[in-house]
């Protein structure tokens, strides 16, 4: 017993030079990567499957929580600050593309609705990731009546390293200790090995996107603020497939239509649990649609834009959100 004092002296005096020299390690480690110019930020650094880091950096702007946005997408921002919108039209590249949000809006009027202004801020590539940041960022502070929420295609595309959430979680690591080179170093290595691992997950896995589409129920309601859901309609048919979806994708072309079909069901599941569901999916298989869709299958063509349009106005008019 009259042992212990010293021993816990002696662990303690051993300790402590042992921290001091690995801070001392971390230190100059730190300085070599600062005077050698290492630097890395997450955007070009992340590779996915559209936009390629050179379609973010040419055509789209950084954002340290969003990853990248349109160039517009501040000054959209701020003007509707001045002037708050009824309707907030979130998604990825079918709303960033479209003209459905406008034509929507048009409908809206012409029937009469107190629901005619809106903005689109809608971004392509995003996930419904982003979309929850995007939310809680940029639009409760505009205190909306109405929110459509349209994602699923890029949550079911395959990672081309980290998935989405890990991507959320290495973000909220970086605003804290995102200055030092070394969590730099340690960010570009997690990139590698993810971009190297067999398994290939979606950029969003199904349990995640169903609990990111949960969020944002939950928060816009807490919001005083009606989420729409939005099913997104395709013209994919099995065997059919856009063989271009093979190359950057999915893991095998065959999966496409199973896949959008579990995130398809998702949505509506949760669109009628949580929030206000606008099957528009079920919408346009109902009806002859092949003049509605692009080559690809998944955007809309203008025919396609309108009759979105006239489904979307319906399903808002439903809300009773006045």
């Amino acid at each position: 017993m009259a042992d212990e004092p010293a021993a816990a002296l002696s662990w303690r005096a051993r300790l402590v030079p042992a921290l001091a020299g690995v801070l001392m390690a971390l230190a100059v480690a730190e300085a070599a990567l600062r005077l050698g110019g290492f630097h890395v930020d997450f955007v070009p650094a992340l590779e996915f499957g559209w936009p390629d880091p050179k379609t973010i950096s040419d055509v789209y702007q950084a954002d340290p929580d969003l990853l990248w946005v349109t160039r517009d997408y501040r000054a959209i921002l701020t003007a509707a600050k001045g002037e708050p919108p009824a309707i907030v039209f979130m998604g990825d590249s079918c709303t960033e593309f479209g003209s459905y949000p406008a034509k929507t809006l048009e409908q809206l009027r012409a029937a009469g609705s107190p629901l005619r202004t809106g903005i689109k801020v809608g971004v392509g590539g995003w996930s419904s990731e982003q979309g929850l940041r995007q939310l809680r960022r940029d639009v409760l502070p505009l205190h909306p009546r109405i929110v459509t929420i349209y994602f699923g295609w890029n949550d079911h595309w395959v990672a081309h390293g980290l998935t989405d959430p890990e991507i959320s979680a290495s973000q909220r690591f970086l605003h804290v200790f995102g200055s030092s080179r070394i969590v730099q170093a340690w960010l570009r290595l997690r990139i590698n090995i993810a971009a190297r691992r067999p398994d290939r997950p979606n950029r969003v896995p199904l349990p995640r996107y169903e609990q990111n589409l949960r969020q944002i129920a939950a928060e816009a309601r807490q919001a005083g603020i009606v989420p729409l859901f939005i099913t997104a309609p395709s013209n994919h048919v099995r065997g059919h497939e856009p063989a271009y979806l093979a190359q950057r994708h999915l893991r095998a072309l065959d999966e496409l239509v199973p896949l959008h079909e579990a995130y398809l069901a998702a949505t509506r599941q949760i669109g009628r649990d949580n929030g206000v569901l606008c099957d528009a999916a079920a919408a346009f298989a109902a009806v002859p649609h092949d003049g509605f869709f692009r080559t690809d299958g998944i955007h809309l063509t203008d025919a396609g834009d309108q009759e979105m349009a006239k489904v979307v106005s319906g399903c808002i008019t439903s809300t009773g959100a006045y």
